[in-house]
């Protein structure tokens, strides 16, 4: 697969502002791609950051023009789907439909992306759902605890920052129809409007489709999302969230790192934190989980480093409520292992052939390959990286895995958040 991208993605530009990247493969006959545009979360207005993520709820409840049944007619009668997400920074589509649909599918995905309808009953019906979501993950132990462990480690208006579940309950409800609108309006727009396709397509058929539905969109301001505010100093803080009637404990060990994934860096820590708890066979799960038996989830990743952001490391675990404090201090004891002995030559090559074989297997099927590349994009990487990721990984060497822990970890000021009931 050497140089496999780089010779076969098609990258252009059919109009200010709108990037596409398209992949013809062998596949017959079907076409998937997927988008987005810098209108996530960190675009919201200042003083209610939930107006993105509901004018992106709002985008498949019809168009100026059709109705949300009639939009779901016509994706359903040729066997199309089309679906919106928010996310931080973008609003993002995915879809797939036949090669001799794909007119009508971009035709539909440029209305409702231009036009929606935004009706105020149907923003009264999301809003309901979203704050009843809202209500039951306040009974999620690990989402409450994550939550906990971000708003320690970041201050507020930081990317990586998170609001309490009552404070986005108060602003989804707060939202209005004129809000959404006038956001709509502001940042719907030309410019960071990244498209991949890939499957049986054409990219001169992409093209001239995709100019056909925004030449009359203006062209904003293609910068990213940018903030200098930094994490918090390093110390290590405790937290206990209360959650009656649980039969679980989730904990999370947590710490900022201060590096983004551009950094030099980050695929040895990466690397690193991989070892310590990425997967079913790491450091953590075979001995917090599989030798001494204390839980059935524990595992340790590199988080919130994209865009520019200083990330954090964490590692997390649910314990039995007689088992926290014995669980965290054997978890404490395999991260001063860790830090103090570095990890081995086996293991950094064991890792490396996981991480190579599931770069390969997400590259499978259309989706993945669609979805791969748009990432690529919405990270400003060339397209030459997609190919040189595998050697990036191949490439790190075990003396600098271990000299990255000794540099960004400091195992005696882990923050350490955790939600449930508690014996005490």
């Amino acid at each position: 697969m050497r140089n496999y991208f780089s010779k076969k993605i098609v990258v252009d530009e059919p109009q200010k502002g709108l990037s596409t990247f398209v992949l013809p493969t062998g596949v017959k006959e079907v076409i998937t791609f997927a988008g987005s545009l810098p209108c996530g979360t960190l675009y919201s207005p200042r003083k209610n950051s939930e107006i993105s993520s509901l004018a992106a709820g709002m985008l498949d409840k019809g168009t100026k023009n059709k109705d949300k049944y009639e939009v779901s007619d016509i994706l359903e009668s040729v066997g199309a789907e089309i679906n919106f997400f928010n996310t931080a920074h973008h609003v993002q589509f995915t879809g797939y439909c036949l090669k001799n649909d794909l007119p009508t599918v971009l035709c539909l995905l440029g209305e409702q992306l231009r036009t929606p309808l935004f009706l105020e009953k149907e923003l009264s019906t999301l809003k309901k759902r979203l704050v009843g979501n809202l209500e039951r993950s306040k009974e999620d132990t690990k989402k409450q605890a994550m939550i906990g462990l971000l708003r320690k480690l970041y201050p507020p208006h930081h990317p990586n920052y998170a609001l309490t579940t009552d404070e986005k309950i108060e602003l989804v409800s707060s939202v209005r129809t004129k809000e959404i609108k006038t956001f709509h309006k502001n940042t719907y727009q030309l410019g960071g409007f990244n498209f991949s396709a890939a499957g049986d397509v054409s990219p001169d058929t992409i093209n001239k489709l995709l100019k056909e539905q925004f030449s009359r969109w203006k062209k904003g301001p293609d910068i990213p999302y940018r903030l200098d505010l930094k994490a918090r100093p390093i110390k290590g803080k405790k937290r206990r969230i209360p959650i009656p009637d649980k039969q679980s404990i989730d904990m999370y060990l947590g710490q900022a790192i201060g590096i983004n994934r551009r950094h030099k860096d980050y695929y040895p820590l990466k690397m690193a934190i991989y070892v310590l708890g990425g997967n079913f066979s790491a450091r953590l799960m075979q001995t917090i989980r599989d030798e001494a038996g204390l839980t059935y989830g524990i595992g340790a990743s590199l988080s919130g480093t994209g865009f520019g952001s200083d990330g954090y490391w964490s590692t997390w675990a649910t314990f039995a409520p007689d088992l926290l404090e014995k669980g965290k201090r054997a978890t404490r004891n395999q991260i001063k292992e860790w830090y103090n002995n570095g990890i081995t030559e086996k293991e950094l090559k064991e890792k490396k052939t996981t991480i190579m074989g599931a770069y390969k297997v997400g590259l499978d099927s259309t989706g993945g390959l669609a979805a791969r590349i748009l990432s690529n994009a919405q990270q400003r990487e060339k397209i030459e990286h997609l190919d040189k990721y595998p050697e990036i990984i191949k490439n790190i060497s075990l003396d600098k895995v271990n000299k990255t822990i000794k540099k960004y970890i400091k195992p005696k000021q882990l923050t350490f958040v955790a939600a449930g009931t508690f014996d005490d």
